[in-house]
């Protein structure tokens, strides 16, 4: 089974372990190199800079060849990186960018009221999210190449897939037509099992939307990538075992929310609600992690956050912190 859930090189894709939390094998960014030039899809937090580069340096890459970063997402764990990395990367080369979207754009120069709400959750390990200026961006339209070309023909898509929030992207390189690798983000669900192709759900507070994100998993899927992404964590090759993650997940997601509504029904506490969908989370989370110092807290606050965020989504709650953008 192609599952591939530590750094490694395929096709000119790295894999990166930001050993975000940390915790080995939950975030995982990625690197795009062809010898001349390199992209790359997130920055994880502040605190995780100086692990990218390192592991970049350790694989082979250059720093001084990375051009820039394109975040699948605003959150404060994948883009919010963006600004430090950016002032880092001005040292080694100036030409350094963020590629992404109005809307990504917005809520990174934007940043308090999610920063703050993730910290009550996550704490220090938000790391920090300085307001970025303009210089630093690039903007790109969504379903759109980035101004970049690379070896062999190629190109950046940047993939409008919202629903886990509304800027969500899942930047894409193709060549000739044909989608080498897709960096999902956050739109397919994510991965916390060894080698079993088992997914967990991403429905984060306050912008989850559950039309959307259903909707943009078929974006992905029509691609027909040979290698997909997942920002926690690692790659998934092989046509048929990625047409096994879409099935797991839409059926999982169904479930999960069809599963929220039943139980808020039967008794609307929180406590409840998390009790009686626990049985779906079963088998989803590697039994390596309870050996791990603090990944038991980690995961009761993951999948917290993640029923709440159903909740707000299905209207049985409200956002405390950041606004919840309509879209």
């Amino acid at each position: 089974m192609a599952i591939y859930r530590y750094e490694h090189s395929l096709n000119n894709v790295y894999i990166i372990d930001t050993h975000q939390f940390n915790l080995e094998n939950i975030t995982s960014v990625f690197c795009y190199y062809d010898g001349e030039r390199a992209l790359l899809f997130d920055t994880g937090t502040s605190d995780n800079v100086e692990r990218i580069l390192k592991s970049m340096r350790s694989a082979g890459i250059p720093p001084e060849k990375l051009v820039g970063v394109v975040p699948s997402h605003y959150h404060f764990d994948h883009g919010g990186g963006c600004s430090a990395f950016w002032h880092r990367m001005r040292e080694i080369n100036p030409d350094f960018r963020v590629y992404t979207g109005e809307l990504t754009k917005h809520k990174l120069q934007t940043p308090g009221n999610h920063i703050k709400g993730a910290s009550s959750t996550f704490g220090s390990f938000t790391g920090t999210m300085e307001p970025i200026p303009d210089e630093a961006f690039v903007l790109v339209p969504y379903d759109s190449f980035l101004p970049l070309r690379f070896k062999n023909g190629a190109r950046v898509l940047l993939l409008h897939t919202p629903g886990h929030t509304h800027d969500h992207c899942s930047p894409s390189v193709l060549i000739d037509g044909r989608c080498v690798f897709c960096f999902s983000g956050e739109t397919c669900g994510t991965l916390y099992t060894g080698d079993a192709i088992l997914t967990t759900p991403t429905s984060m507070p306050p912008n989850f939307r559950y039309r959307h994100y259903m909707e943009s998993i078929q974006r992905v899927k029509s691609l027909n990538a040979e290698m997909i992404g997942f920002c926690h964590f690692g790659i998934i090759e092989g046509r048929s075992y990625i047409e096994e993650i879409f099935s797991d997940h839409e059926k999982l997601m169904t479930d999960f929310m069809a599963a929220i509504k039943k139980a808020f029904h039967e008794n609307p506490s929180t406590s409840h609600v998390l009790k009686s969908t626990e049985h779906l989370w079963k088998g989803r989370i590697s039994p390596a992690f309870k050996t791990i110092k603090g990944s038991e807290n980690f995961f009761q606050n993951l999948q917290l956050s993640i029923t709440y965020g159903a909740m707000v989504d299905l209207g049985f709650r409200e956002s405390k912190y950041e606004e919840r953008t309509e879209y």
